[in-house]
C-alpha cells in the first residue's frame, strides 16, 4: 500500500451547484427519484443536490464529514453516493464508504465517479491507484465497466450502468429487471375515457401500440369499470375490428425484438 505523504484536502472537491448534478438528474429521469421519495445524499458536499431535490418535493437529507457532519445518516429508499469514491485515496476506506452507503439504502444505491477519459482535465501526478492533484486533492478515475464491477463485487448484487460513470445497485433484483424493462419498452399512456366507447378506443390504441391485448392488471381502474360488462373475448373481438392490422403486426414484431433485447440485457 502506498504511504500517504500529504494531508488530503477532500473538502476542496465539493462543487457548489445551483441545479441537480448529472447523477441526480439521471435518477430523476429514470424514475428512481420521484416526489415523496426518501433520499439520503451520502457525502453531499455543500448540499446542492439536497436542496434541489427538496425543491422537487422529495424527502431529501444529506450528510458530509466536513460540510454537514451533523446530518442524519438514516436509512432511506434511495441513497446517492455522488463523486465520493473517486476522492478517497485509501482503498480500504473507499470500500468501507461504499458498504456504509449500501447498508443505508432500502431500495437502490446510486453510485457515480469520474471516468478515465477526464484524465487530461486533471493536473497532477500519479499516486497510488489515482492522481494527486495540484490542489493536494486525490482523484481515482474509473473505466465505466470497472466502476460497475467494483460496486457489484462490494455489494454482492448485479448492478446496472445507467450511464457512463453512473451505477444503480438495487436491493431487490425484481426492481433491477423492472428498470431494464422500462429502458427497452417504456410504459405507454392510456387515453382518457369517460364512457364505454372512449374506453374501447383506449384499448384499441394500446392494442395498436403493443401488438397485443392488454392484461387486466395493465388497465387503469376507470377503464376496467367502464368495460366490466364485456367478456374478454367480446372486448378482443371489438378491438380487432377497430384496430389497424398493419399497426398491430408491426408493434407485435417490435415487441418480440424488445423482449429479445430485454433478455440480452438481463444476461
Amino acid at each position: 500500500m502506498t504511504q500517504q505523504l500529504w494531508s488530503s484536502q477532500r473538502h476542496q472537491t465539493a462543487i457548489g451547484r445551483v441545479g441537480l448534478s448529472l447523477p441526480a438528474r439521471r435518477a430523476v429521469g429514470d424514475l428512481q427519484l420521484e416526489p415523496d421519495t426518501g433520499v439520503l445524499d451520502y457525502g453531499c458536499g455543500s448540499g446542492g443536490d439536497v436542496r434541489a431535490l427538496q425543491h422537487l418535493g422529495l424527502d431529501a437529507a444529506g450528510w458530509d464529514p466536513v460540510h454537514f457532519p451533523d446530518g442524519q445518516r438514516e436509512p432511506a429508499e434511495v441513497v446517492l453516493l455522488t463523486y465520493v469514491l473517486n476522492v478517497i485515496e485509501n482503498p480500504a476506506e473507499r470500500r468501507e464508504t461504499l458498504l456504509r452507503a449500501w447498508g443505508l439504502a432500502k431500495s437502490v444505491l446510486v453510485v457515480s465517479a469520474r471516468l478515465r477519459w477526464e484524465r487530461n482535465q486533471i493536473k497532477g501526478a500519479e499516486y497510488g491507484d489515482g492522481i494527486l492533484t495540484q490542489r493536494r486533492t486525490f482523484q481515482r478515475l474509473y473505466a465505466a465497466d470497472e466502476l460497475r464491477d467494483y460496486v457489484e463485487e462490494a455489494t454482492g448484487v448485479r448492478c446496472v450502468s445507467a450511464a457512463p460513470g453512473i451505477v444503480y445497485a438495487f436491493k431487490d433484483d425484481a426492481a433491477r429487471l423492472r428498470y431494464l424493462a422500462r429502458q427497452v419498452a417504456p410504459d405507454g399512456g392510456w387515453l382518457a375515457s369517460e364512457d364505454t366507447a372512449s374506453a374501447i378506443s383506449s384499448v384499441v390504441a394500446h392494442f395498436e401500440q403493443r401488438g397485443r391485448m392488454p392484461q387486466l392488471e395493465e388497465m387503469p381502474q376507470p377503464i376496467i369499470s367502464l368495460l366490466g360488462h364485456l367478456r374478454p373475448t367480446e372486448l378482443k373481438r371489438l378491438a380487432e375490428q377497430e384496430a389497424d392490422p398493419v399497426k398491430v403486426e408491426r408493434s407485435a414484431e417490435r415487441g418480440a425484438l424488445d423482449t429479445l433485447q430485454f433478455l440480452a440485457l438481463v444476461l
